[in-house]
Order: structure tokens, then sequence, then C-alpha cells
């Protein structure tokens, strides 16, 4: 059986600039066990910011996949958005964290590495997903 992929959301991929963080200490493992990290190519632009900070970031992209939005994931994302808006109550947007939700169900099987854990869960009712709070 293909070991799932670790997929990033912001918080997952902000990990890696704290080194003391769960996160960070769940990727290192991931990287020595040889498991695919993904990180959606959106998560960098909520994560990036072009300041020196960043270099931790650019460093770890090159063990990782960077993983596009394609229409049928954008398409996916819109409609996992959608039913998880109408089960919250706190009005923000869902967006990123549905491009997120859809690239694990394209990478399957994954692990999603997220920083809101029950926004996720409510994008991945309709195919579960194991998620892993940071």
């Amino acid at each position: 059986m293909t070991p799932p992929v670790l997929v990033l959301d912001s918080h997952g991929f902000a990990a890696l600039a704290r080194p003391t963080d769960r996160g960070a200490r769940l990727l290192a493992a991931a990287e020595l066990n040889g498991q695919r990290i993904a990180v959606p190519a959106v998560v960098l632009a909520e994560t990036i910011s072009g300041r020196a900070e960043d270099a931790v970031y650019w460093r770890a992209l090159k063990g990782m996949t960077v993983c596009d939005t394609t229409a049928r994931i954008a398409a996916r994302a819109g409609e996992l958005r959608t039913a998880a808006a109408r089960a919250r109550r706190k009005k923000r947007d869902l967006t990123v964290d549905a491009i997120v939700a859809s690239t694990a169900y394209d990478l399957a099987p994954a692990i999603i590495l997220t920083g809101d854990p029950g926004d996720m869960c409510l994008l991945t009712q309709a195919r579960p997903a194991k998620i892993i709070p940071v």
C-alpha cells in the first residue's frame, strides 16, 4: 500500500518556521520516513511574504511537491466551500482551505496537516480524510 501523502495548509507549511512546533516535528518525521509532502501553490501565497524569514520556506520546498490548482481541483473546491459554508456560523472565506482539501482528494490517500481542523472536517465531510492539527 502506498503511504499517504502529507498535504499542508498554510498553518502546516508555516510550522516549518517554528522548529519547536509540533507541526515541524511531524514534517521532519515524514521526511525521515520518505513520505511525500505536498503543498498547494495557493498556500505559498498565504505564507510567503518576501522577507528574509522566507528562506526557511524556500529551503523546505526543495523536498516537497508544489501542486497547481487545476480546473478540476478548483471546481471541487468551490463545491466543498459552498457545502461547508452552509454548516458553519462564523463567516470567513474558506477558499484556500477548500483548495487544500480538494488537492488532498486528488492525491489520496492523504493526510492533511492543518491549523483549522474544524473547518477542514467540514470541507472533507463528503470524503473523510485523516486530519492532523498543528
